[in-house]
């Protein structure tokens, strides 16, 4: 589709030099086929700095969710690659509300989801670790409440792929001041079956979105379920250690992104 851009004209051409590039970038990315990822991502593939790609969970004390199975599926590749399992996610190193409380404030009440990297369970890929990023990731997961079982599927667009190979400066305790990519993925589990995702690295947490469940299973096991009511007010909260983390949004990202166009060119 890049001819195409061709037959917009010069004075197109003109308007971007002149300090319109942030909107032509906006442009391209969005436009389908218009933004060849594949062979920017190779520049990143050797960059000792860019880690593999990564997958945690982030549940509440109060609400917890068990997650059965995840991967992450790359099309042009044609490679699935599943994830380590997740059943050290009830660890009481990280479960209790002991633990939880020491990693956030006294007061935690159990009910928002924590987001600290010993809280929080992130597993690396099992097999061949790729560092090429998927195009989609799928995660099937229990709300042990409702013991309804839900798989959540999740499109990585170009905007979140540019996101993840943008270069920062690290400022996680220890590595200070090195070069650092967001390479992992972080889901947020909530009591009706939505989840949240965040990319996590280098001291900042990306929140890319909240997703409704693309499939919802009620268990079948005979297990009785508990059905407490939720207090939304507080579930649908999250905590971070602000003395230490960032949070931003994606929009945030591309929109930096595109004011760094503009600058190198100024």
């Amino acid at each position: 589709m890049f001819p195409v851009l061709y037959l917009v004209g010069f004075n197109f051409v003109k308007m971007i030099m002149r300090g319109y590039k942030f909107v032509f970038f906006l442009i391209v990315v969005s436009l389908s086929g218009c933004f060849d990822f594949n062979n920017k991502q190779k520049s990143f593939m050797d960059d000792e700095k860019f880690k593999a790609w990564r997958l945690g969970v982030a549940i509440s004390h109060n609400f917890p969710a068990l997650v059965e199975q995840a991967y992450g599926v790359n099309y042009t590749e044609d490679w699935t690659s599943i994830m380590l399992p997740y059943g050290q996610l009830f660890n009481p190193r990280r479960y209790s509300l002991e633990s939880m409380r020491k990693r956030s404030y006294p007061d935690y009440s159990g009910n928002e989801l924590l987001l600290h990297p010993i809280v929080n369970l992130e597993q690396a890929q099992m097999g061949p670790r790729y560092k090429a990023l998927p195009d989609e990731l799928y995660i099937y997961w229990q709300v042990a409440n409702s013991r309804v079982n839900y798989a959540t599927v999740v499109k990585i667009t170009e905007e979140i792929k540019l996101a993840m190979t943008r270069p920062y400066v690290d400022q996680d305790v220890g590595f200070e001041g090195q070069r650092c990519y967001q390479t992992r993925f972080l889901f947020g589990l909530l009591p009706d079956g939505r989840a949240k995702l965040w990319l996590r690295g280098c001291g900042i947490y990306t929140y890319i979105g909240t997703y409704q469940p693309a499939k919802s299973v009620p268990e079948d096991s005979g297990k009785k379920a508990e059905n407490k009511p939720v207090p939304w007010d507080k579930v649908n909260k999250v905590w971070f250690d602000r003395k230490y983390d960032k949070m931003q949004t994606l929009a945030d990202v591309i929109k930096e992104l595109g004011q760094e166009i503009n600058a190198s060119d100024q």
